[in-house]
């Protein structure tokens, strides 16, 4: 007995999640970042020429996939690295298309999932910048597929839960949001299994398949770290944050020794692990009122939304455990994710909208297919014209709310309707090169510079990608997690700078520096440090 319909596509199928990513591609491309970017994009940018360690949880995996695009002969250096956003953002709307199409006939319906999620605001706005958010969608979208395929026929597929469980465990090091998945998958391998009344040598394979798949994915993730590890680049993360102000962690110099030490301090987030279930005045409910105000007023139409409570019911009826896994993925995600306090806790709800709009295909799906069920019965042809309504109603449905904004910002060339300008300033996409061409005018090859988060790496970027300065020493000022000053272990470490001869630069008089240095105005907006005697 089969627990679901054959989630086989044809060539059909194939062809539309093809298009789908392809306009998608294109629609991304058109409006990809041209240049190197600020924060976490310039950092992912530097370092994925340079090599080294990124903040947690370090994403070695994206800055090997990046590298490998970084060969590309076409457009900047960095302009290759945000190239891999869209690609993968792209593959991401192509396999959702396939994913709704596992529960609904209308191919309308699955395509115009894909496509509210394409156009949605954050997910276009991290499509075209360097960051690993797309990526991570991209690879949970592909475990989804390869697990559902084997699910089929287990007994003769262990090699797509092999392949699923490997490309996890790759995923280690893509984005957290990746990790989130192997408490679902398991238990819908484990259910499938039993539903199936599976032998014991069937049990035997395949959790023998899923566990191998996923140790040979962490044994790649582990040497791609280590890899990264080995290389030190004095722009890794490890260099300009942790270790300099490692007092603010409660660190000591032997923490830093091994490499297995590096890792764990990296995965498991020394810096970031009290955002974590914070307590004090955090509030989930408020988390969640946030969450679904963002989802009605800025990422999907409230319709839309609707109808993914009406696929929800449809994918549970027509294939249970199948339809089970998405809200049982979302309310995992769900609940780290609302526990989790940083600032920028609008692209970490992306990974839950994959279920979202697979659900929402389906719910749009399942009426285009009731409707054409139901003019199929007219015995009059001409009604069946009829069916151009809805198909038509949902596509506005979908396209209207952002058609304007969207298509205004592929005249542009730019993600102009973007608003949170922290990484990526859409009125003036040359400052983050200006700004740092400002700073390393006239600088020696061995200075060193203090500097905030935002353009730290975008300065990092031009001085050892682009102009060959391998000596000059980057430190960020104020790291999260500081205690409203310069950490003292930096401090030392700039003495130390100083009396070896070498310059020192930072871009703001931050707390605990004029106390220590004197501030001599420098060149643009920068300060150099000379010692007090």
């Amino acid at each position: 007995m089969k627990l679901s319909e054959k989630s086989e596509f044809d060539k059909k199928d194939a062809l539309i999640a093809l298009l789908l990513a392809l306009f998608a591609l294109a629609a991304y491309l058109r409006t990809l970042a041209p240049d190197i970017l600020y924060g976490d994009s310039a950092e992912f940018q530097c370092l994925a020429y340079t090599f080294g360690i990124t903040h947690s949880t370090g994403y070695p995996t994206y800055l090997f996939l990046s590298r490998l695009l970084g060969f590309l002969p076409i457009n900047s250096l960095a302009w290759r690295v945000s190239l891999l956003s869209a690609i993968c953002a792209a593959i991401t709307v192509g396999g959702l298309y396939l994913l709704a199409r596992q529960f609904t006939r209308s191919r309308v319906g699955a395509a115009l999932g894909a496509v509210a999620l394409g156009v949605s605001y954050t997910f276009w706005s991290q499509a075209v910048i360097a960051e690993v958010y797309t990526p991570g969608m991209a690879f949970l979208v592909t475990i989804m597929l390869l697990l559902f395929h084997w699910q089929d026929e287990p007994a003769q597929r262990n090699r797509f839960l092999f392949a699923a469980a490997l490309v996890a465990g790759i995923g280690f090091g893509v984005h957290a949001s990746v990790w989130l998945v192997a408490p679902p998958a398991a238990a819908f391998v484990l259910w499938t299994l039993w539903l199936r009344r599976a032998s014991r040598p069937e049990w035997l394979r395949s959790l023998s398949a899923g566990f191998i798949g996923a140790g040979v994915g962490l044994a790649l993730y582990l040497a791609v770290f280590l890899i990264s590890d080995r290389l030190n680049s004095p722009t890794s993360f490890i260099n300009t944050t942790m270790e300099p102000s490692r007092v603010f962690w409660k660190l000591q110099p032997e923490d830093f020794d091994s490499p297995l030490e590096r890792l764990r301090m990296v995965v498991f987030s020394v810096q970031w692990g009290g955002a974590l279930f914070p307590g004090g005045d955090f509030s989930v409910m408020k988390e969640l009122g946030n969450f679904a105000d963002r989802l009605a007023t800025l990422e999907f139409p409230p319709l839309v939304l609707l109808f993914a409570l009406i696929g929800l019911a449809v994918m549970l009826i027509k294939s249970p455990a199948r339809g089970a896994f998405y809200p049982v993925a979302f309310l995992v995600s769900l609940f780290y994710v609302l526990n989790y306090r940083v600032g920028d806790k609008n692209v970490f709800y992306l990974s839950l909208y994959i279920p979202l709009m697979v659900a929402a295909g389906t719910g749009m799906g399942f009426a285009l297919d009731w409707t054409h069920r139901y003019l199929e019965s007219v015995p009059d042809r001409r009604y069946r014209l009829l069916y151009l309504l809805p198909v038509l109603f949902f596509i506005t449905l979908v396209i209207q709310p952002v058609a304007a904004i969207r298509w205004q910002a592929l005249r542009d060339g730019t993600a102009s309707f973007v608003t949170e300008e922290y990484p990526y300033p859409v009125k003036n996409l040359r400052e983050p090169r200006i700004v740092a061409q400002m700073r390393l005018s006239g600088v020696a090859d061995n200075a060193v510079f203090v500097l905030d988060w935002r353009a730290l790496f975008a300065t990092a970027y031009l001085a050892q990608v682009e102009k060959a300065m391998p000596d000059t020493l980057f430190f960020e000022a104020m790291p999260y997690g500081s205690d409203g000053e310069v950490a003292s272990t930096l401090l030392v470490r700039l003495k130390g700078c100083l009396d070896e001869g070498r310059p020192v630069y930072t871009d703001q008089k931050y707390p605990g520096l004029e106390e220590n240095f004197r501030l001599i105005p420098a060149q643009g907006d920068l300060y150099q440090l000379k010692l007090r005697r």
